[in-house]
């Protein structure tokens, strides 16, 4: 882990009092979700809607993806979530190989792709930073906010540029920290889960310099937790009710902690404590993106914005005009019109979506 002094108090905290173990995203955060877009995916889990915002811009992305794979034949797809682009895609490409190294995640996507009868998908078990596929497999390389996700994106990305064949393209959205953290130097949660037969307690801290995220997951045993309604009270209350600390009202099962409320809950928690772990991630930035590509071997990088303004003030115009009933615009057609011409018009950037090549 990092150096101790870029650490919070309540992660100093943690690493004194507990064996934090090394994990992976997979295990703490994606085996978890049974979707991870929270079933709200237009076509993989609810129809077009003219009238919604999210999904002509779902739209748009969907065109610049497959516009930025060119003449591609077969395209992989790294860490798809429910499915996402890859089952939006599909009818676009002879096959479509996505990789997640999450089983759960795997089984949803595979669920999705046999609900919506796509048949050239396949959804494979296994990490991007350990493909088993041979040299140049591949035309095109998808990754929506996933590389970011690995524990080495460095070695993730040589394992792209490896799998793609020469002059092969990779389309990467990934989370710039320089535009999430523009104004401050990061952020910190508290989060609780309740089942019938666990109880979790997660802190996730994020800051922009260093651009890292760690998160850590206290397993708490659940039987002596019962028999203390106090502290049974106190994660229920970080994971079902909004509450308020220094004055500011919080929600949606989140606590932003203050040190003092995060410690003073953790140490009372600290004799329910079974197991703990850890996953640590270093994020990318509009400033070291091209400088990792480049490193790995990447060329003739070029950026867009993937929330799409353009599409997005389109969208807006067309609704105050109240010409977005069952006779407006096509969604699907005008918004992959847009979603082609962000990647025609892609240029140095800055922008969270990138296109870069492998030479040859």
């Amino acid at each position: 882990m990092g150096a101790d002094h870029t650490r919070t108090d309540i992660e100093r905290w943690i690493l004194s009092n507990l064996t934090p173990q090394a994990s992976t995203t997979a295990e703490l955060m994606y085996e978890r979700m049974e979707s991870q877009s929270g079933r709200c995916l237009p076509v993989l889990y609810e129809p077009l809607d003219n009238t919604k915002r999210s999904h002509w811009h779902d739209e748009a992305l969907i065109g610049a993806f497959a516009h930025a794979m060119g003449d591609a034949s077969i395209v992989l797809d790294v860490g798809p979530g429910d499915g996402w682009p890859a089952l939006r895609i599909a009818d676009r490409f002879k096959k479509i190989i996505g990789i997640d190294p999450s089983p759960l995640r795997v089984r949803v996507q595979r669920e999705n792709a046999e609900r919506l009868d796509i048949d050239n998908v396949e959804f494979l078990v296994m990490d991007a930073e350990e493909m088993t596929f041979k040299n140049g497999s591949f035309g095109g390389v998808t990754a929506a906010s996933s590389i970011e996700q690995c524990a080495n994106p460095e070695q993730a990305l040589r394992e792209v540029l490896r799998v793609l064949a020469p002059g092969g393209t990779l389309a990467m959205v990934f989370e710039d920290y320089d535009a999430c953290f523009a104004d401050s130097v990061g952020d910190e949660k508290l989060r609780g889960e309740l089942t019938d037969k666990e109880a979790v307690v997660f802190y996730q801290v994020r800051r922009k310099s260093p651009p890292r995220e760690t998160w850590y997951a206290l397993f708490l045993d659940r039987q002596r937790l019962n028999a203390d309604p106090e502290f049974l009270e106190a994660v229920e209350n970080i994971s079902e009710t909004p509450v308020e600390l220094d004055g500011a009202p919080v929600g949606d099962g989140f606590v932003a902690p203050s040190e003092t409320f995060g410690v003073t809950l953790l140490a009372g928690l600290m004799p329910f404590v079974a197991d703990t772990k850890y996953f640590e991630l270093n994020h990318l930035t509009s400033g070291t993106v091209n400088e990792l590509l480049t490193r790995v071997g990447f060329v003739e990088m070029r950026h867009l914005d993937h929330r799409m303004p353009e599409l997005l003030a389109f969208f807006d115009a067309a609704r105050d005009a109240g010409k977005l009933g069952l006779n407006g615009p096509v969604l699907d057609v005008v918004a992959e019109v847009f979603g082609i011409s962000a990647v025609e018009r892609a240029g140095e950037g800055p922008g969270d979506f990138v296109i870069a090549r492998k030479p040859g």
